[in-house]
């Protein structure tokens, strides 16, 4: 699973790495770049790991899909989550596909060893499959509306080249850097052929860099251009009210002609303004005076008037002052707006209020104007006018422009010479943006906008210009003619290194075979001497120990001790003929296929025949034989007993062989789960180095060991062999010259099976004598039957036992009881007696409670699956009470 997650994290951070700084640095004018690395990447993780490169690819080809959204809350967009899937899915299934292709159809796997086979499979893969994820991703393009149908074929194009290149170049250099056994192979592949890579794509990256900063520049040089013409143009339609407001504010009385006269010239250089009005203050009181008196100047039906609720003109309502049109020129088409009082709308009014307050020009907000529909909306600028200039005093009314915003945009040089058009925009109140104008042009983009502040109301100005396309095809093709010269180069390399390697594999299989004839030759020759020796080891031991018994018999004049001698050479004997039996079982061991079995050993009798067997040896050399060991404790130990009187007397005879005076020493002890047994001497010691290699077959501890005393070296390696075998481990401390100290430790649990038959371990126990009166027993058995007649065979020793009537119970009374011994009943309900074992041996951790299973089963499998599951023993039903008390005292013991 780690493997798994490494891997996964590895491919898509090396897919979404690359894509990125692909898109980043060397995309142009479109979706696609020259060379896509990613599609390399995905097709070599397929080629080298199967199946299990999916995620990494998945995941790697959908973070790059993902990152160059716009806003990273567009990911919670299903649609867009669910075009960059579509997207990942394709080109994941693009590399898997090739990868197919190459291993299954074609059947010429990416042998880089082989030219001709490395550019046919390149070229399945490549060109061929990347049309894949080319056709889904343009196609989801112009679907979703994010390129227009018409650019689809160049898009698709580039696309595919893009991954085909991208699979030519960076899949040999990843299989490259994995599949070479050795450094420089790999380098002389990939370093090159990177160094040539990023030189293109950073010339490139460069060349572009600065095409597009000319671009930028002659962008903003544009812009600037557009701004100063537009704020020439409002700059010029305020001094034209300026002038006209001068012109009022000089004069004490200013008729039509006159006025006719003045802005006639202004309106020939101006051509969106409209109209000039002229704007008096007309208090209360006058009102009736001011329209007499412009009646009697021949407008006869001349009267303030204002737009109704149905916008139709009615006479003014009372109001404190009146602001009417007096004068309008040109007057054709400005004839209804002639006593029109803009007072009376409220809006116009504040604008007319804030220019007298601040004497400056305002504009009012966007309306429609009533001198010709054609002309669309526009504004009116408000400009005041004063008798008195230095003190604001005098106030007359004002001077209005009525300007057309489509004139405005349409008489500025950009909208000809540029082909620039312009969006005009009321934002002063921010909750209420207001269209003024806009330019009917179509197939434009953005741009520039920006704020323009006049009269006091804030315009937005957007600035659209022809979309065009700036050409990138030559700087495109050039990276695309680099990318395939890098390609060149990576087959040249792969070329000339396969060509290499299969000339070195050449004369390294020809000296391969050379050696493995020799030692052909040196291997027949050893196996003979290693047999012989094994032998020869194997077999010495157990005679020493039977010859020097043998002596001792002869020597005695009692015959119960010479019988008794006998029958210890008897009991060396049958390790003679084990060992005879075993003498090939070597090769077994090597490959853990010797079998061993378990059975119960009193420790103090096994060990008192190993000390007897080496005893003689010990006597000849003036050895002190030392036994450390509780004789009161009587140790017990589940194992072969074979294999563990092989390993004593060989470790004690190497002991003897190796001490010239001094003494040897046994030391047998346990723990609640291991036995320990430990031979120290006071012989020449082992250094260091010697230790290292000591338990390796034939290993001694210098060339003079054999031939000063004698051996083979295989003595060690068996006793380390056969150790881990019973489930246990060996090990040395030493010092040269000062002795050495072999302890190895078995579990008192033994892993080997248990074979032998229960009549065999305990006929040596007397059951008459037998009493349980001080040992606490659980009896575990569902039948009430079972469990009257079980309860009182125990009573007849003196055991009054407690009673669970399933596996839980049972669990529940071990967890608060200390019991000395379990008698459990095999098939019950709820929780059986295998499955209760299993719990108190491995989450109650109780290893040394003694578990005898009772069971009407009596099969051997039943049997060995009981003890398997970490029962002691196994007794059949009905029960034998004589079999029953040997069983119980045995593990009671």
């Amino acid at each position: 699973m780690k493997n798994i997650f490494t891997l996964t994290v590895s491919l898509a951070f090396a897919y979404f790495t690359t894509g990125f700084f692909s898109n980043l640095l060397l995309t142009v004018d479109g979706y696609a770049v020259a060379s896509w690395p990613p599609s390399g990447i995905a097709l070599a993780g397929f080629l080298l790991c199967g199946r299990r490169a999916l995620a990494g690819i998945l995941l790697g080809a959908l973070l790059t899909n993902l990152a160059h959204l716009d806003r990273v809350v567009d990911i919670l967009h299903w649609q867009v989550f669910l075009q960059a899937l579509i997207v990942s899915l394709a080109a994941t299934f693009q590399a898997w596909f090739g990868s197919y292709l190459i291993v299954n159809v074609v059947k010429a796997p990416l042998d880089l060893s082989s030219l001709k086979r490395s550019v046919h499979s390149l070229i399945v893969a490549g060109p061929i499959c990347c049309v894949i994820a080319a056709s889904i991703g343009t196609t989801l393009l112009v679907y979703n509306q994010v390129i227009p149908a018409h650019v689809a074929v160049d898009n698709f194009i580039a696309w595919w080249i893009g991954d085909s290149i991208g699979v030519l170049i960076f899949t040999p250099l990843i299989l490259a850097a994995f599949n070479y056994s050795q450094m420089r192979h790999r380098l002389q592949v990939i370093l090159p052929s990177l160094f040539i890579y990023m030189v293109i794509s950073l010339s490139f990256y460069a060349a572009a860099s600065v095409k597009k900063e000319k671009n930028i520049q002659k962008q903003s040089a544009k812009i600037a251009a557009v701004q100063s013409e537009i704020n020439h143009k409002i700059s010029e339609i305020t001094g034209h009210l300026t002038l006209l407001a001068t012109f009022f504010a000089s004069s004490d009385e200013v008729n039509y002609q006159e006025f006719k006269r003045f802005t006639s010239k202004q309106l020939d250089y101006s051509h969106e303004i409209l109209a000039f009005e002229w704007v008096p203050r007309v208090t209360k009181a006058e009102l009736t005076q001011y329209q007499q008196g412009i009646q009697l100047e021949g407008v006869d039906d001349f009267y303030i008037k204002e737009k109704s609720s149905g916008q139709s003109w009615q006479p003014v309502s009372i109001r404190d002052e009146y602001y009417p049109v007096q004068y309008a020129h040109p007057i054709v088409g400005n004839e209804v707006v002639l006593g029109f009082d803009l007072a009376s709308n409220e809006q116009r009014y504040d604008a007319l209020m804030m220019s007298k307050a601040l004497n400056e020009l305002v504009i009012s907000e966007p309306i429609g104007l009533v001198q010709s529909n054609a002309d669309g909306n526009g504004v009116l600028f408000f400009f005041p006018v004063f008798g008195d200039l230095d003190t604001q005093g005098d106030f007359k009314g004002f001077v209005v422009g009525v300007v057309s915003l489509s004139r405005l945009s349409q008489s500025l040089w950009f909208n000809h010479d540029s082909k620039i058009s312009a969006h005009f925009y009321d934002v002063t109140d921010e909750n209420d943006q207001q269209l003024i104008y806009q330019t009917q042009s179509a197939n434009v983009e953005l741009l520039n906008e920006y704020q323009l502040l006049l009269g006091k109301r804030i315009w937005q100005v957007q600035l659209f210009e022809p979309k065009s396309k700036t050409s990138w095809v030559m700087y495109w093709l050039a990276q695309i003619v680099g990318m395939l010269f890098v390609w060149l180069l990576i087959t040249f390399l792969i070329s000339v290194t396969g060509t290499n390697i299969q000339v070195r594999e050449q004369v390294a299989q020809q000296t391969r075979i050379l050696r493995q004839e020799k030692q052909k030759a040196d291997e027949a020759s050893q196996i003979k001497s290693q047999f012989l020796a094994n032998m020869s080891h194997e077999v010495r031991t157990p005679i020493n120990g039977i010859k020097g018994l043998h002596y001792l018999a002869l020597q005695q004049q009692d015959w119960q001790q010479g019988r008794r001698y006998i029958e210890q050479a008897d009991g060396a004997l049958s390790v003679l003929l084990r060992v005879l039996n075993d003498v090939l079982d070597y090769s077994k061991m090597e490959a853990d296929k010797l079998d061993l079995a378990q059975e119960p050993i009193k420790v103090n009798h096994l060990i008192d025949e190993v000390m007897n067997l080496v005893q003689f040896e010990a006597d000849i050399k003036a050895l002190n034989l030392q036994l450390e060991l509780d004789r009161g404790a009587q140790l017990q130990i589940d194992t072969d007993p074979i294999r563990l009187k092989q390993v004593l007397l060989n470790l004690l005879n190497n002991a003897i062989k190796f001490t010239a005076t001094g003494t040897i020493t046994l030391k047998i002890w346990q723990s609640e789960s291991v036995t320990y047994f430990s031979v120290n001497d006071t012989g020449i010691g082992i250094n260091d180095n010697a230790q290292q290699q000591l338990f390796q077959p034939f290993a001694q501890a210098d060339s003079s060991t054999s031939r000063q005393y004698g051996g083979t070296g295989l003595g060690l390696s068996i006793c380390k062999k056969l150790v881990e075998l019973m489930g246990g481990a060996i090990g040395l401390e030493s010092k040269q010259g000062l002795g050495s100290t072999f302890t190895f430790t078995l579990p008192r649990i033994s892993p080997l099976a248990k074979t032998e038959q229960l009549e065999t371990r305990f006929n040596d126990i007397d059951t008459s004598s037998l009493s349980f009166v001080d040992f606490k027993i659980l009896l575990v058995e569902d039948n009430p039957l079972n469990q009257h007649v079980a309860t009182a065979i125990l009573k007849t020793k003196g055991c009054v036992a407690d009673i669970a009537n399933d596996g839980f119970e049972a669990i529940e009374k071990v967890s608060q009881t200390p019991y000395d011994l379990v008698l459990m009943d095999i098939q019950m309900p709820n929780m059986d007696g295998l499955q209760a074992t299993k719990v108190i041996r491995n989450e109650l951790f109780m290893s040394e409670l003694p578990i005898i299973g009772l069971s009407a089963n009596a099969h051997d499998e039943d049997a060995k699956k009981a003890l398997a599951t970490g029962m002691d023993d196994y007794l059949t039903k009905p029960i034998d009470a004589d079999k029953l008390f040997k069983t119980m005292w045995h593990y009671l013991q």
